[in-house]
């Protein structure tokens, strides 16, 4: 591991290891000085650190022998009283004996509404009139509060607690999704407790203090995350218990749908290049603007509409999207592996006229060339760009310029003399019906059984890998999913066989087009 990747690891679990100390600590300070201990102890070993793969199991065993070392220095006693003057709780007994950290850690075990007010009667010493005006509940629920914590922590603080398996070994889940956009819950689902939030969640409906100790993770730094995946649907809460309400593709479920439909992959990847091969001269004879591209941009073009042509394919029991959090209509679901399978994704704009900008991009080994991102959210762009696909541009501006030049050094324009040309094919309706008619009817015959078959082999696998509580969903993620089955593989084969190139023109876009209104 380099010092870079060292430094960028350390960045990451700093927070975690904040919380394990906040944890292990009677106060913030004291947790500071111990969270700084033990990310100066990793970087001192860092030399043993055999790869990454190993630096989480490293980076847990020297978090524990730092303690363990702060932990002998101390070797003190330390105890809490919880004072005895809320009303109607003389019969609940203090517990004088109780060890501060069980107490802190139980106090960060307690749900919000007992933490909030447990925390201003006892630290904050405010009256329970005060607290009600604060939490704007009534003196009698804030009693009842204060009376319900205090029986909670005092059975928690008897109780052995065990971290789960997220507390030290963290998911890192990728993110899907298919339908309206714009597609908030990719940026959403950045957050890695968010993600370990899903993994906790996923097979088993847990309470939130189970929630904190899965994830290691004290409640107060979740409280706030878990109400909002709730309120995006992504959890769903039945009683004081959430559970994942969206699918998780695991790497076993990936690997075990890969054995199964790997069958398929030559013979879709043989079906498309004879494909190819027996159309690209008429392909050019329907006269788009760009027919006369390069014979490796052109195939890749006419591939292109294929696969957006397979991805399409329509399964007859698959219902529509369902209504995200967000109010798009789409279908969302996460990977646990996000490998080289996952190098194309597709978006659609559409310009002010009613024309359409396809993208395709290409993303394996930075090699690609033309990106959605440059246009998508990006309005003046898409109509510039259209006008010029239409050879409509007035007289430009200087703003316009600025953006046709952009424009040109990303390969989207050319600028011959004073005039600017897509490096885009260019379809009317007409043409663009034409060549679309042409596969789907090549699919028909050729390629749609092999596509059923996959979705159903892929929807019996991923339904025995899928909590009961989400098999509805199963057949409709399996559906999506067949991308990678049914495009990516396949194109992965075509360009191993070099039957598409990714040494592109330098003046012409392989994955992009338009078409005209």
């Amino acid at each position: 591991m380099t010092e870079t990747e060292l430094h960028e690891k350390i960045t990451e679990v700093s927070r975690t290891i904040f919380s394990y100390c906040m944890a292990k600590t009677p106060t913030r300070e004291e947790a500071e000085d111990l969270s700084q201990d033990i990310l100066l102890a990793l970087l001192r070993s860092a030399e043993n650190i055999r790869d990454d793969r190993a630096f989480y199991a490293f980076m847990w065993g020297v978090a524990g022998n730092v303690y363990k070392q702060w932990y002998r220095k101390k070797l003190q006693n330390k105890t809490c009283e919880l004072t005895e003057d809320i009303p109607a709780e003389e019969d609940l007994a203090e517990d004088d004996g109780s060890d501060l950290f069980l107490l802190r850690r139980e106090l960060a075990l307690l749900s919000e509404k007992y933490r909030r007010a447990t925390i201003l009667y006892y630290i904050d010493g405010l009256s329970c009139s005060g607290i009600a005006s604060a939490l704007a509940i009534s003196e009698s629920m804030v009693k009842y509060l204060l009376f319900k914590s205090r029986k909670i922590m005092k059975e928690g603080m008897h109780m052995e607690r065990t971290l789960g398996e997220l507390s030290y070994n963290p998911k890192t889940i990728f993110p899907m999704y298919n339908g309206q956009g714009p597609n908030r819950f990719w940026q959403f689902m950045q957050s890695k407790i968010r993600q370990n939030l899903l993994s906790a969640c996923y097979n088993d409906a847990l309470t939130v203090q189970q929630i904190s100790l899965e994830t290691g993770i004290p409640l107060p730094y979740l409280d706030d995350d878990i109400r909002e995946m709730e309120e995006r649907k992504i959890l769903i809460r039945e009683g004081n218990r959430y559970k994942a309400n969206i699918i998780v593709i695991t790497s076993e479920c990936a690997d075990e749908m890969d054995r199964a439909v790997s069958v398929y992959h030559e013979q879709i990847a043989d079906k498309i290049e004879a494909f190819l091969l027996d159309n690209i001269a008429g392909y050019r004879k329907i006269g788009f603007a760009g027919c006369d591209f390069s014979e490796n941009t052109l195939r890749w073009q006419l591939a292109v509409l294929v696969f957006r042509a397979l991805f399409c394919v329509d399964c007859s029991d698959i219902t529509d999207a369902p209504k995200t959090g967000w109010g798009e209509y789409a279908f969302l679901w996460c990977v646990e592996r996000m490998d080289e399978r996952y190098y194309f994704n597709f978006c659609t704009v559409e310009g002010k006229k009613g024309d359409r900008m396809d993208f395709f991009d290409y993303r394996k080994g930075g090699k690609g060339k033309g990106d959605q991102c440059d246009f998508y959210g990006k309005e003046q762009y898409t109509h510039i760009f259209c006008d010029i696909c239409r050879g409509e541009h007035t007289p430009m501006g200087e703003y316009e310029k600025e953006i046709a030049a952009e424009m040109i050094k990303k390969g989207y324009v050319i600028r011959e003399n004073d005039t600017y040309k897509p490096a885009v094919p260019v379809y009317t309706l007409e043409q663009y019906k034409t060549i679309i008619d042409r596969i789907q009817t090549y699919i028909a015959s050729e390629l749609t059984d092999i596509i059923h078959k996959i979705d159903r082999t892929c929807a019996e696998i991923l339904g025995a890998h899928t909590p009961k509580h989400l098999q509805e969903q199963v057949k409709g993620i399996a559906a999506m999913d067949k991308f990678v089955h049914a495009v990516c593989v396949p194109a992965s084969v075509l360009i191993d066989r070099q039957v598409l190139d990714t040494a592109w023109h330098p003046l012409e876009m392989p994955t992009t087009y338009v078409i005209l209104n």
